[in-house]
């Protein structure tokens, strides 16, 4: 059975037809005898939350700085309202969806992170191990697991985790064959073209010579140490519709596949 999860941003989840169309998409792997779980973001969804409250937030290296009112709020959008939005689409589409969090189960164990100058985040964590007990059990049992990186530690304490990060070491875990991440770039470009592949021995030379550039960068990265350990293939890609997860881990790629 081939493995897939699905990384999909929080700017994808409100944007037109795109989570119909993704379930039609997620439809055809499990048709195919394809095993998939999806993990989402919500950025876009928590700060209209927070501007809802009213309470100010900042970025450090790309961390949403995360006090105990700002965790409520990441916890109540993320886990809750995108997670069932999520979630009931795909019951729409006739998938067995579960909706979970790192929380559920032990899935994902997080540990405090601090920013790159040793600054103090507040509850923003990073994935140190996963249990697949559940997600495993799901499958086996033709449940698609929709996953909301909100994790804990071995303490009860629960951070804001990023979702990239989370999809990575969970497909990791799971010993996938495709880790796709699906967003608003159609791929990553290479002398102003998206590349159809990149070889993860090529990525830090691009770096080096500015082809790749700010958020692509740390994407990339981790997608080379997710290849090193164990994952076949990392795909970067936009949407196209519901043929888009179909042709990314076929022959008719539009995005980007790292190898």
């Amino acid at each position: 059975m081939r493995k897939i999860l699905i990384k999909i941003g929080g700017s994808m989840v409100n944007s037109g037809k795109f989570l119909s169309e993704m379930a039609a998409g997620v439809s055809d792997l499990l048709k195919s005898g394809c095993s998939v779980s999806v993990v989402h973001g919500g950025g876009k969804d928590i700060n209209e939350e927070l501007a809802r409250l009213n309470k100010e937030f900042k970025f450090v290296d790309g961390q949403r700085v995360t006090d105990l009112e700002t965790m409520f709020a990441v916890q109540r959008v993320l886990s809750g309202d995108v997670n069932k939005k999520i979630v009931n689409e795909f019951l729409k589409n006739g998938i067995n969806a579960v909706g979970i969090s790192g929380v559920d189960g032990n899935t994902a164990t997080a540990k405090k992170l601090f920013s790159d100058n040793g600054n103090d985040l507040g509850l923003v964590g990073e994935i140190v191990g996963v249990n697949t007990k559940l997600l495993d059990v799901l499958s086996q049992n033709g449940f698609v697991a929709i996953i909301s990186p909100v994790s804990r530690d071995n303490s009860g304490y629960i951070y804001n985790v990023n979702a990239d990060g989370a999809a990575s070491e969970i497909a990791v875990a799971q010993k996938v064959d495709d880790l796709i991440f699906v967003s608003d770039v159609a791929g990553v470009k290479i002398g102003g073209k998206v590349a159809q592949k990149i070889k993860i021995c090529d990525i830090e030379n691009f770096i080096e010579v500015g082809e790749i550039t700010g958020g692509m960068i740390p994407k990339l990265r981790g997608a080379a140490q997710a290849i090193n350990r164990g994952i076949k293939r990392v795909h970067i890609c936009g949407w196209n519709g519901e043929k888009t997860l179909s042709n990314e881990i076929g022959e008719n790629s539009t995005g980007t596949t790292i190898c």
